[in-house]
């Protein structure tokens, strides 16, 4: 089963250690996703995750009331299967979880078989919920290295993250390595960590970790995750732990900005693409870079991935040179395509002064090329509310 589509459990439990017991029981026949906040960080998570059930640890002094927390998410995501978790030798926790009405208790004794077994079967006999990710990733190409992915990525995530603050992360996956944090200067964390660390860290990735994993970038917000300065160290991690790690982060931002320009191992750049919300191609107008651009796009329609669904990006667009940005999609077998004006000047000042074009001057032409590009590729996308009718209560968390 592709990983983007594996049923989706919400655990709610401050306990790391029954945290990594769930997860080594479910493997990998469920993306866990784990919540530890408060009652509205909970009724965010429901609505960025869209979970197919929650699991409560009712385990004694573990955070909060779990009997509130079985109540709140009954009142938020009423078709919701809720399941507790903790020690059946614990009479009282057991006898309190299945009063709040909880389908099924998982006791910590269990083996990993009984686990996936009780959790399959509530999965396939829960009322059909209309599975609509919130967390929406954008990937920017580039046929090679200085056709501007690395400018457009910073410009997309800065203005991404006005619309959420703190809810927008840069991969910044991009050659040469680091180009993204010399563009957005993040702070220095202890702490932070690189794309190989948080891989490795699989396993405790969550709500806590995603806060404190990530450099940021203090003035606009944007959480940026770099390459280890080793790329050796790349092999280190699987393709497919890498991009479970890729799934589960859309839980925790609502904006992923990707920069894959110069990226050169196809096979993972092909399995991203395809869990991707949306493909950037850039091309400047010159007939070697076009040339350039096909081959990519060759490359990865060998690897399975359709071209046709990509966004052509011609960069900088000059009205007089004669392939205009209508003749390149249809020589590349693009149907959607965006151009950039020429703002070289501008984009080396805002640079040099350590800003971001689209922070500095919105009104900048390149600046509003880049929210009509935001406009046209992530306009249309739906509310975390059209996955599940959260209600009125959900509204009002949000507001808290």
């Amino acid at each position: 089963m592709p990983m983007s589509s594996l049923p989706r459990i919400l655990f709610i439990s401050a306990s790391d250690a029954n945290w990594l017991w769930l997860s080594d029981a479910v493997g990998d026949r469920f993306m866990l996703v784990r919540e530890s906040g408060t009652f509205s960080d909970i009724a965010k998570r429901v609505g960025l995750v869209s979970p197919s059930m929650a699991v409560v640890d009712f385990s004694p002094q573990v955070g909060l009331d779990p009997s509130v927390v079985v109540r709140e998410l009954k009142d938020i995501a009423p078709d919701l299967p809720v399941v507790a978790m903790g020690s059946k030798d614990s009479t009282d926790a057991v006898v309190t979880a299945l009063r709040s009405g909880v389908k099924d208790f998982l006791g910590l004794d269990s083996s990993p078989g009984e686990v996936v077994k009780s959790l399959t079967g509530i999965v396939e006999t829960a009322p059909q919920i209309k599975q609509e990710r919130k967390g929406y990733a954008l990937v920017v190409l580039g046929g090679r290295q200085g056709v501007g992915a690395t400018t457009l990525a910073v410009n997309l995530a800065v203005q991404l993250a006005k619309l959420g603050k703190d809810q927008t992360l840069l991969l910044d996956f991009g050659l040469p390595l680091g180009d993204g944090m010399v563009h957005l200067p993040c702070e220095d964390k202890q702490g932070a960590m690189d794309f190989v660390e948080c891989v490795r860290n699989l396993k405790r990735f969550d709500a806590t970790l995603a806060k404190t994993a990530f450099r940021k970038n203090p003035v606009t917000g944007v959480a940026m995750l770099t390459l280890p300065r080793n790329l050796a160290e790349l092999r280190d991690i699987s393709a497919n732990d890498a991009l479970r790690f890729l799934n589960l982060i859309k839980s925790f931002f609502e904006n992923i900005v990707i920069d894959l320009c110069g990226f050169s191992n196809l096979e993972f750049v092909s399995s991203l693409l395809r869990s991707a919300d949306a493909t950037l191609m850039l091309t400047p107008q010159s007939v070697p870079g076009i040339v350039t651009a096909a081959e990519l796009i060759k490359a990865l329609n060998d690897k399975g991935v359709a071209s046709r669904t990509f966004d052509l990006v011609v960069t900088p667009y000059q009205k007089d040179v004669a392939l205009d940005a209508d003749s390149i999609a249809k020589k590349l077998n693009v149907e959607r395509v965006h151009t950039l004006p020429d703002r070289r000047a501008a984009l080396i000042n805002a640079v040099n002064a350590g800003q971001v074009l689209s922070s500095a001057d919105p009104r900048d032409p390149y600046a509003k090329a880049v929210a009509s590009i935001i406009h046209r590729t992530h306009g249309t996308k739906q509310n975390a509310s059209d996955g599940i009718d959260l209600g009125a209560t959900l509204k009002k968390w949000f507001k808290s």
